[in-house]
């Protein structure tokens, strides 16, 4: 004999949470240095001596700080637990 048995079955399908990111924005800061690397960087291809090796050495310096500014910072040594 077939019986036929109910079944009541409720599907919760609860809407995703919205993330807590803001939405992005630029790092001013850092793209002032990346403008700046790139200025020192085509001076010092037109200025020779002295002036230009201050201007390379500008634009490093200025290079380094906007990557530094770009990638997060690990901590270094600091994360090393002994």
């Amino acid at each position: 004999m077939l019986r036929v048995v109910p079944l009541v079955a409720y599907i919760d399908t609860p809407s995703p949470a919205e993330p807590d990111r803001r939405p992005w924005e630029p790092d001013w800061a850092a793209w002032r240095r990346v403008a700046g690397a790139l200025a020192a960087g085509f001076a010092a291809g037109q200025v020779h001596g002295a002036a230009a090796l201050v201007l390379i050495l500008l634009a490093f310096g200025l290079a380094c700080r906007a990557l530094d500014a770009a990638l997060p910072y690990r901590q270094g040594l600091r994360e090393h637990r002994q």
